[in-house]
């Protein structure tokens, strides 16, 4: 297959350069023009005009006669699926939330990467999350009884029935979306154009999508089947066609009756909306569509339902992905810089403050709202290490399927004995001609230029290149492996960098030069700063963290191995845990925990002199003392951190954890009358291991830090007609942590959903106690 034809530039109708294309949509609605002019004149001559569907003729009813728009059409009335309350949305839709935060952020932490549309076996067709609400429930219920010769013109009333509640659905709840992430008005029309290219997918049986409900959707393709068998039967003109050649023909001759559909315009949400390319003449010339996303007459502007969907989909990802890490990038960097309490800060995705966190000696310290950081951090580099994963498998499937050789490629030869080239081989063809696009870096650097990627230009946040992308395993940093070694900290390759904002401190620490930040040298004050150690004969108070990570997934693995460790595998060494048996660190499992000491400052030495001099001893006493760790995991590590940061990293962990714990068990818990809670079957190992969690985190965690925490000297006094105790000062700090949503700007944008959620549990739980002890 060759194109003919130059393409002028500006012309959006057809041509074969290139180099014209501006992006990978460009390209795929240029190359989808072609494809569909071929299908059009074989359609044309092989079904002699006989396929074409006629709202006018669904009923022996007078008042259809002359009946051909499908906006004003009444479907209730003549479309069998409307008659058996089959709703296209399900429920009129208002079962539907789409494009909602809660909805997305469930669709983008899914476990099963592309499970959606994977042709079950997860291959790598990554089915967008508009795909997953499509509206065209009614086709499952469509009469297949349709030996009247009507065959034809129900199932286009019942196609064009989805399209317009689809439609619909997506003016309704497409606009918040686009609102958040500041689309131009044109883009409704692309959303408009994808669903369409999927309905004209289903209709054809080439719909890659696996997910919902197994059995409805074998049930619409065994309906399709059967009106397309009776299609067939009711014109000998149609005889000679095979399944496959009617269903594409038949989508040929009735695509813009179903594109008016999705298109109808009665609530005026479309008008002044148009297409991203101009393709609405036929002369030569081209135009934009001039609104209502529609063209003059009855002419198509879109052209992606003759583009496969394995790509149409890929593209759709990408955008969607550059649209969300633009948005989610400016959250973290919010988070991570910027200011606080009108002074500049410079923080780590750990929650350190840079300014005075000395890595190179094992100096740590919270202050400048840095917690904030870890909590941006964490839910962005999991989002973007699941959004890596996702590219690898498409761009994996990119080659094989432009060849014809992946599963589902044969899977649909298969189906055919004859040599019909369907749709998606002739545009395969198209997109090889030259051989511009056989090779995929190529393909990936279209995708690059998506105008959405290329508003992504400063090189601190990932620049987009999806052609750079390393598809092998290459980590990050050493000192980061608390996160997993994805792939994902590759500055150099941009797309999926953490980002500069998601990354530990500098060595030495950082500075202000000007309006910069600069790493500070690695001089003697930073070689040979004089870190604290205990007196000789103090063993502080001892504080065995399990310390099980920062992100869900590696939270996860390391709270399973927890799970994992048996109650007294090692008496020498372990440590009895009240309540929920044993835990405690043995030779099988200490990389799982960290034996801090907290020390009071009288307790502390600094170049082994008898005490801290009166500047260093006011310090840690302000900061509540001062805590070491020695080792991790058997490796001399030395680090300090005050008993203030110390606390606060503490209580960051633990909310994590308990997260996980959240999700973990929340189908094993039995509330059956709101007072007991009582674990399903099944879960008994996980809600036994839960227990031993909190047994581990109360009588080994909290117990020895209210330990520490009580024997600070400055705490109990009386100021007025308040008298500060311990216990009250503590109550205090921890409604400060939590209460304050200022604390831990628990927006969408820096936590994720269900830690903003967990935060907001854990203020309703404060504010009841509060208003009891005001009653």
């Amino acid at each position: 297959h060759h194109v003919v034809g130059t393409m002028v530039g500006g012309n959006g109708g057809g041509g074969s350069s290139q180099e014209q294309d501006e992006s990978a949509k460009d390209a795929f609605d240029r190359i989808g023009k072609i494809v569909h002019d071929q299908v059009k004149t074989e359609a044309e001559q092989r079904s002699n005009g006989e396929l074409k569907g006629e709202l006018s003729q669904v009923s022996v009813k007078s008042e259809l006669i002359g009946t051909t728009d499908t906006c004003t059409f009444d479907y209730d009335e003549h479309t069998t699926s409307a008659k058996g309350n089959a709703k296209p949305c399900g429920k009129d839709g208002n079962d539907v939330d789409r494009f909602s935060v809660k909805q997305q952020a469930e669709y983008d932490n899914k476990k099963m990467k592309c499970s959606y549309g994977s042709n079950d076996k997860n291959e790598g067709a990554c089915a967008p999350y508009r795909r997953l609400s499509l509206c065209n429930k009614n086709m499952v219920k469509m009469d297949t009884n349709n030996n009247d010769g009507k065959a034809k013109h129900k199932l286009l009333a019942e196609v064009c029935y989805a399209a317009k509640y689809e439609g619909d659905s997506i003016k309704t709840h497409y606009p918040l979306y686009q609102n958040k992430y500041d689309d131009s008005p044109s883009q409704i029309c692309t959303v408009l154009a994808r669903s369409f290219a999927d309905i004209g997918d289903i209709v054809r049986g080439r719909d890659l999508y696996r997910g919902g409900n197994n059995k409805r959707r074998r049930k619409l393709e065994e309906n399709l089947q059967k009106i397309f068998e009776n299609i067939n039967k009711s014109d000998e003109k149609l005889t000679s066609l095979k399944d496959d050649q009617i269903r594409e023909y038949w989508w040929n001759a009735n695509r813009a009756k179903v594109w008016e559909a999705i298109t109808c315009n009665d609530d005026d949400k479309l008008t002044g909306a148009s297409y991203f390319r101009p393709t609405c003449n036929d002369d030569g010339t081209s135009s934009r569509d001039i609104h209502q996303c529609r063209c003059n007459g009855d002419q198509v502007p879109t052209y992606f339902d003759y583009v496969p969907q394995y790509l149409r989909w890929f593209e759709e990802w990408a955008e969607d992905f550059c649209r969300k890490k633009n948005k989610k990038i400016k959250d973290v960097q919010k988070q991570c810089r910027g200011k606080f309490d009108k002074e500049p800060r410079y923080c780590s995705r750990n929650g350190y403050d840079c300014t005075q966190t000395i890595y190179k000696k094992g100096y740590f310290v919270i202050d400048k709202g840095c917690i904030n950081c870890l909590y941006a951090c964490n839910p962005y580099v999991e989002w973007i290490e699941k959004q890596k994963e996702q590219f690898d498998k498409q761009k994996k499937k990119y080659t094989d399927e432009i060849n014809g050789t992946s599963t589902s490629s044969r899977a649909k030869r298969a189906t055919t004995t004859t040599n019909y080239e369907d749709y998606e081989s002739k545009f395969y063809e198209k997109l090889k001609d030259n051989g511009k696009y056989s090779d995929v870096k190529n393909f990936l650097e279209l995708l690059s230029k998506e105008n959405v990627c290329k508003q992504i230009t400063d090189e601190k946040e990932g620049k987009i290149n999806f052609e750079k992308v390393n598809s092998g395993s290459t980590g990050g940093s050493v000192r980061d492996a608390s996160a997993s070694d994805s792939g994902t900290n590759v500055e150099s390759q941009g797309t999926f960098y953490r980002s500069k904002y998601c990354q530990v401190c500098p060595d030495c620490g950082v500075e202000l030069v000007g309006d910069n930040w600069k790493p500070k040298q690695e001089d003697d004050k930073c070689k040979n700063i004089k870190l604290y150690r205990p007196k000789k004969g103090q063993d502080g108070t001892k504080i065995e963290i399990l310390k099980s990570g920062d992100g869900q997934t590696e939270i996860g693995k390391k709270l399973k191995k927890f799970c994992e460790t048996k109650n007294g595998s090692d008496s020498s060494s372990s440590v009895h845990v009240g309540g929920g048996g044993g835990g405690g660190k043995n030779s099988n499992n200490q990389e799982l925990y960290e034996e801090w000491k907290c020390y009071q400052p009288e307790e502390l030495t600094k170049d082994g002199q008898e005490r801290l001099d009166e500047k260093d001893y006011q310090n840690v006493e302000a900061a509540g003392g001062l805590c070491i760790l020695e080792t991790t995991n058997g490796l001399n590590v030395n680090k300090q951190k005050t008993f203030n940061n110390f606390f606060n990293y503490w209580v960051a962990h633990m909310l994590k954890d308990s997260i996980h714990w959240k999700k973990k068990l929340d189908k094993c818990i039995n509330n059956t009358n709101g007072k007991t809670m009582k674990c399903r079957n099944g879960c008994n190992n996980d809600c036994e291991c839960f227990k031993k969690w909190v047994a581990q985190k109360k009588e080994k965690e909290w117990n020895p830090i209210k330990q520490h925490f009580y024997q600070q000297k400055d705490i109990v006094k009386k100021e007025g007609p308040i008298e500060f105790t311990h216990d009250r000062v503590l109550d205090g700090v921890l409604k400060l942590e939590f209460a304050n949503e200022d604390s831990t700007q628990d927006t969408e944008n820096s936590l994720d959903a269900q830690e903003a959620e967990e935060l907001k549990h854990i203020r309703e739980i404060i504010e009841r106690e509060d208003k009891n002890q005001e009653a």
